[in-house]
């Protein structure tokens, strides 16, 4: 079972490979579907959940034998499905829905994390007073959107194989009181505990540490590397204003970079002293 966002992005990826593969161009997979090229460009990036009807067509036209057809299609059908946390859509925005359906799939999650601590190590406390932060959100929505954070907390920490959790914090998130002092403490001692219980791996990037390279934001990378058909690594990056995801692999790689060289030279936080 997949993530209708992956088998999207992996049926884009299988779509564009076997086109290339069998010397067509998108303008005659527009003609092979009697559709604008557009809509090509938009199914092999992602973008457009393709029909399975439009993928054995696809599939006839590359001249694929059945067997691949016939995954091609399978694939398109999981694109279809509902994934879990399509329940929240009207309180989450879309860019964050993706994220938690991927997160369940990802074999690997880096998380960078600068003025707060990160979605999936926050206390329920510590959640609810940085959703309260957000005072346009209407009541009856915030319990909803802490509804949300908390099941993709479980979700991902209860996987079974779990997939590699690193995070590395700045110092600062380690200071800044979200609601009072308590929420504060209790939040860093369920980072400890969460450490101690080996389900993830936590890094301070100390005050004393001066300034890196990547001080431009916190960042996501979702690896799939273990994953049964490879699919690619991609970058989750957002602000006030929007979310976005990184999926050319030469700018991913730097992102990889950037965070082994942080987890590197940060402190674990079991050693970490303020």
């Amino acid at each position: 079972m997949v993530s209708s966002t992956l088998a999207q992005r992996r049926l884009a990826v299988q779509l564009r490979a076997v086109r290339v593969e069998a010397g067509r161009s998108q303008e005659d997979a527009a003609v092979a579907l009697d559709c604008d090229v557009t809509k090509i460009y938009r199914i092999e990036s992602g973008r457009t959940a393709a029909k399975p009807a439009d993928v054995q067509a696809l599939g006839f036209t590359y001249e694929l034998d059945r067997k691949r057809i016939d995954h091609l299609v399978a694939l398109a059908r999981g694109a279809k499905t509902r994934g879990w946390a399509d329940q929240y859509l009207d309180m989450i925005p879309d860019g964050l829905s993706m994220l938690a359906d991927l997160e369940a799939y990802a074999t690997s999650i880096l998380d960078y994390s600068v003025e707060k601590v990160p979605g999936l190590l926050q206390t329920e406390e510590y959640a609810r007073h940085v959703i309260d932060l957000a005072d346009e959100i209407p009541a009856d929505r915030r319990e909803g959107l802490l509804k949300f954070r908390l099941e993709r907390k479980q979700r991902v920490l209860s996987r079974k194989p779990l997939p590699r959790l690193q995070f590395t914090l700045h110092e600062a998130a380690l200071h800044v009181e979200v609601g009072s002092r308590k929420v504060l403490v209790d939040q860093l001692a369920h980072l400890r505990e969460l450490v101690g219980s080996g389900l993830v791996e936590i890094n301070v990037w100390p005050f004393t540490a001066g300034l890196h390279r990547w001080m431009s934001g916190a960042f996501i990378v979702l690896g799939f590397e273990g994953g049964p058909q490879g699919d690619p690594s991609l970058v989750y990056v957002e602000n006030q204003i929007e979310a976005r995801y990184v999926e050319s692999q030469q700018q991913v790689s730097r992102f990889v970079e950037k965070f082994g060289d942080m987890w590197a030279r940060s402190v674990p936080i079991k050693e970490f002293k303020p």
